[in-house]
């Protein structure tokens, strides 16, 4: 598993069980990040445990850049293991994509400590708000999601396992793509008009968080057939969004 040859000190197999651990914790800050980046667009308080795990998370991607470069991968049904084949591998897959989502980490965090002074003074402003959806950017890493399913998958040694699992994979599917539309929808409300969006005219400015995400949650639902809620969008921007939701659902 662990690659010691000369010429290929601590290369990894890509199948080994040191890779399979690696991605499986991948899978787990992954879905952290699906489910904690979105909900940014709501005004989350502040807090020493998110500010910790916002930094293992990234501290946990910078690792992965250099992992890659010392997994393995199979072409053509052989085993390449020369790190230089590696290297031009990665290079030609997901490198560009990971250093653009590490360098988004740490705009956001610079963005993040910057206004952190001011957000507890007044609320944050329009533009501000709206470097809010440049965390999306983030989301990239879900195209990671099929690997890192793979390896759990193999792990899988029955067939009504196997059901089960999909079946799981499935809900979890539905419940991750309403959560993030319900955040988007919230976060287009924020970005519309100041005097004229839907989030003024229910009243929803002035709940509580759980209260706002609840509602915003039970939208998403109900674009995607279950349920329904009065709730309409009151301007273009909202009007757009509402119909590509729907083209999508």
């Amino acid at each position: 598993h662990l690659i010691t040859t000369r010429g290929r000190c601590c290369l990894f197999h890509p199948g080994g069980r040191r890779r399979k651990a690696w991605d499986i914790m991948g899978m787990c800050f992954l879905l952290y990040d699906i489910f904690v980046i979105p909900l940014r667009f709501f005004d989350v308080p502040p807090s020493m445990l998110l500010d910790a795990m916002g930094w293992a998370t990234m501290l946990f991607w910078h690792a992965d850049i250099f992992m890659s470069f010392s997994t393995g991968f199979f072409h053509q049904g052989l085993l390449e293991m020369s790190r230089c084949q590696i290297a031009k591998h990665y290079a030609q897959t997901w490198l560009i994509f990971d250093l653009i989502v590490v360098s988004v980490d740490w705009i956001m965090t610079w963005a993040d400590a910057s206004v952190q002074s001011t957000a507890r003074v007044v609320r944050l402003s329009k533009n501000i708000r709206l470097i809010r959806f440049l965390r999306l950017v983030r989301m990239i890493r879900l195209a990671k999601m099929s690997r890192m399913k793979d390896t759990f998958q193999d792990q899988l040694q029955s067939q009504a396992a196997m059901i089960q699992y999909s079946i799981l994979k499935l809900l979890a599917s539905m419940l991750i793509l309403s959560h993030i539309i319900a955040c988007l929808w919230f976060g287009v409300g924020e970005a519309s008009d100041d005097n004229l969006n839907w989030i003024k005219s229910t009243g929803l400015d002035s709940r509580t968080l759980a209260y706002q995400y609840t509602t915003c949650m039970h939208w998403a639902l109900a674009q995607l057939g279950v349920g329904s809620v009065e709730i309409e969008p009151v301007n273009t921007f909202e009007r757009i969004f509402c119909i590509l939701v729907v083209f999508a659902s």
